[in-house]
């Protein structure tokens, strides 16, 4: 892989336009197809098993949201999460047997994915009744896949991973805490092994707070300690496809009242709106460098 390939970088609709990107979208459909014939249940992109009491995240998919052509199931997935997982799956060489951990994945269609493509799958969430579904489906379906009730800025784990991965967890995450769970992750990689991770950009709540390439570099590569593969400079698209719901033209009082409270917007803009979609999705790619052995 050229080290002047940009893998860092804000998302793209055409990114999704290969041939290798067609081939793990015809393989994401076939799956969710058949765990939905075997009744295994999937977390939708809100990391939840049910969409009904989430009306607001059809706002969220912001104007003028086209599903994916021959999307298996767009109602829980859209195509931005099919481009966080081709991009992460296309910029990497998983093979099966590798050791990988995802962060805030269980039950997800991506943890689901690298299972059936036979590689050893750990996964960590704070909700329970992801991780023991994703148990249970691990058993049904004979996978490799283990799933553990757990807090981020807490791994516990004996051994290192070939592959540590998160897709769109960070930004739920205060910004000193990510901070810290970034400060581990290199000693639970092993050596030449690959952190990838996809999160918000410029989501404007004032709690996710990943705006910029210095952010970027600030929150995940500085901590790390890890190696940025591909483009060194964070590359930014400059094309916003999801809307905060919070600025959505038609005012929902009672929403905007639990933003206030929960602290993701100022007062100040209570009133305000947006005509144009404001945030988009993003990627990261880091490699833990190979120790010298002594001579």
């Amino acid at each position: 892989m050229s080290n002047n390939k940009i893998l860092n970088k804000t998302m793209r609709r055409e990114d999704l336009d290969s041939p290798e990107a067609s081939e793990i979208i015809d393989d994401l459909n076939n799956l969710i197809k058949e765990l939905r014939q075997k009744d295994v249940k999937i977390s939708t992109w809100y990391g939840s098993f049910d969409l009904v009491d989430e009306p607001l995240e059809v706002i969220n998919r912001g104007y003028g949201y086209q599903p994916l052509a021959g999307a298996a199931d767009d109602t829980n997935f859209p195509w931005f999460l099919y481009w966080e997982i081709v991009w992460i799956v296309l910029n990497n060489d998983f093979r099966q047997g590798q050791r990988l951990l995802d962060l805030g994945g269980s039950s997800s269609l991506f943890s689901y994915y690298l299972a059936s493509k036979g590689l050893d799958v750990t996964t960590v969430d704070l909700q329970p009744e992801l991780a023991e579904n994703g148990n249970v489906t691990a058993a049904k379906m004979g996978w490799q896949l283990k799933n553990h009730t757990m807090d981020m800025r807490e791994l516990n784990f004996d051994s290192t991973f070939d592959h540590i991965t998160s897709v769109c967890v960070f930004e739920h995450i205060p910004m000193f805490a990510r901070v810290e769970i970034n400060k581990k992750i290199k000693a639970l990689l092993k050596d030449g092994g690959h952190f990838s991770i996809t999160f918000d950009y410029r989501n404007p709540s004032q709690l996710a707070k990943i705006n910029t390439a210095q952010d970027v570099q600030e929150q995940f590569v500085v901590p790390s300690g890890l190696v940025v593969r591909g483009n060194k400079e964070f590359h930014d698209e400059d094309q916003n496809y999801l809307l905060t719901p919070f600025y959505y033209k038609e005012r929902l009082y009672r929403y905007k009242l639990s933003c206030l409270r929960d602290r993701h917007f100022s007062p100040l803009e209570f009133f305000k709106t947006k005509t144009e979609n404001d945030y988009t999705f993003a990627s990261l790619f880091m490699k833990k460098g190979e120790q010298l052995t002594p001579v």
